[in-house]
């Protein structure tokens, strides 16, 4: 099968792939070392390091800036332009997505939700300036993705009381007490689908794991390694490839003279993933579980990967409900998601990145509410001071954003005749029962 399906450019995105091990399943807290910045000298995407927040005046958290009696607008600072176009796109398409819903139903306490967007164009300096336009004129900033996050850090921290609501890559950013996302930082994964693995597939025991070699993958690899190991699998094989690789076949050879009967896919995205698939199909060998937290979900992967034949039986483990579709007539929130995004971007496929957008408009929507027909900074931080659990309306596990606490329930699917199928819980829901969330540190943390 001709690989056409991914550009060296492309393979710049090999950095999100670590939010798979993480946003549901563990999320890896390091940065991705010696990026070149568009804008000139090299950089790394964690920026500067964050100042410490400054104190929080009545004055700044009384502030009403982008309140009007009509409207409330927020920034988005997300990478749409640069060496991927269009990188991260969902962002800002999920946010304006949830907006259009809840405008359609009157907006907030009488007030429509306004997005005002930024594109940092791959560039660390020029996400600290737009951060910093963003604070001057906007009421927060909601549902912002980027690999240059910590860039806006300083400026966010200078600012404590604008709410950020946005899911983050970036620890010293995640740690900012004006900082809240719909799945928190941390490094590690829920044990819940590894525990479901060796129930089910009890002889599947010794990983090979692919992990893309850059900095941030690698660090969710080691907390994904860590549940792995105290959910009793053994690690037989690890490979560190380079994001220009496109053939596997040494790396599917080694695997199997490892003993390797579970060939773990999370620590990539879905294109390596399809290579993958292929490359093990021309050598005549599948092991007895192939399983991803989350990545090989996309609308793409079975025709690239080979076609319903070669990728039955996979297995997913992730902390998002079937969000492409397959839960719509479960998850109510499913089919919400899927028609607003094709009524902003008719031509857009959702991806996780949408999925977080929405989610992150979702959060803020909720805490403006709360904060009453007078909506202040301070009142909407305090509201999301007292929000301790979240899921979306259902299309994402439970998670604790005031005290940044990710999720350690999950569900399991199933590519079935090229199909994704629920297979537990198998109507709606995650299963949390038995799963804890496993750190790096070897510690388990407290259930959100």
């Amino acid at each position: 099968m001709l690989r056409d399906h991914r550009s060296r450019a492309r393979r710049m995105i090999l950095i999100t792939a670590a939010m798979w091990g993480g946003l549901g399943l563990g999320l890896a807290g390091a940065t991705l070392p010696g990026t070149p910045d568009p804008a000139g000298a090299a950089t790394t995407t964690a920026g500067p390091a964050c100042a410490t927040p400054a104190p929080l005046t009545t004055a700044a958290a009384n502030s009403t800036t982008g309140v009007t009696s009509k409207s409330v607008t927020v920034g988005n600072v997300s990478i749409l332009t640069g060496p991927v176009p269009g990188l991260f796109e969902g962002a800002p398409t999920g946010v304006k997505a949830y907006f259009a819903y809840v405008n359609s139903q009157g907006g907030i306490n009488g007030r429509k939700l306004v997005l005002d967007g930024y594109d940092d164009t791959f560039s660390g300096l020029q996400n600290q300036l737009a951060t910093n336009s963003a604070v001057s004129k906007d009421f927060a900033l909601v549902g912002s993705f980027s690999t240059f996050d910590g860039y806006g850090c300083k400026v966010l921290a200078a600012n404590p009381a604008v709410p950020d609501v946005s899911v983050t890559l970036d620890p010293g950013t995640n740690a900012l007490p004006n900082d809240f996302s719909a799945q928190p930082l941390a490094q590690g994964a829920a044990t819940g689908p590894f525990n479901y693995i060796r129930t089910h597939y009890s002889k599947a025991t010794e990983v090979g794991a692919l992990v893309g070699d850059v900095d941030t993958t690698k660090a969710a690899w080691y907390g994904q390694q860590a549940a792995l190991e105290h959910a009793g699998f053994t690690i037989a094989y690890v490979n560190y490839f380079s994001p220009l690789a496109t053939d596997f076949t040494s790396e599917v050879i080694a695997m199997r003279n490892a003993g390797v009967n579970m060939v773990y896919l999370t620590d990539l995205d879905w294109q390596w993933g399809a290579d993958i698939m292929l490359d093990m199909q021309q050598q005549g060998w599948r092991p007895t579980v192939v399983f991803s937290a989350g990545p090989l979900y996309a609308d793409q992967f079975v025709s690239h990967a080979g076609g319903a034949a070669n990728t039955n039986g996979i297995l997913l483990g992730q902390g998002q409900a079937l969000y492409l579709g397959q839960d719509a007539k479960s998850i109510p929130a499913v089919g919400q998601f899927t028609k607003w995004v094709k009524v902003v971007n008719p031509g857009w496929t959702p991806d996780l990145y949408t999925l977080y957008g929405w989610a992150s408009a979702q959060l803020f929507a909720q805490a403006l509410k709360t904060a009453g027909p007078h909506p202040t900074r301070g009142a909407v931080l305090k509201a999301l001071q007292g929000t301790v659990s979240f899921t979306a309306s259902g299309l994402l596990a439970a998670a604790n954003p005031a005290k940044k606490l990710p999720p350690n329930c999950y569900l399991m699917a199933q590519i079935r005749n090229g199909n994704y199928v629920r297979i537990s819980p198998t109507t709606s829901g995650f299963a949390c029962r038995g799963s804890e969330y496993w750190t790096v540190n070897d510690t388990a943390l407290p259930v959100p």
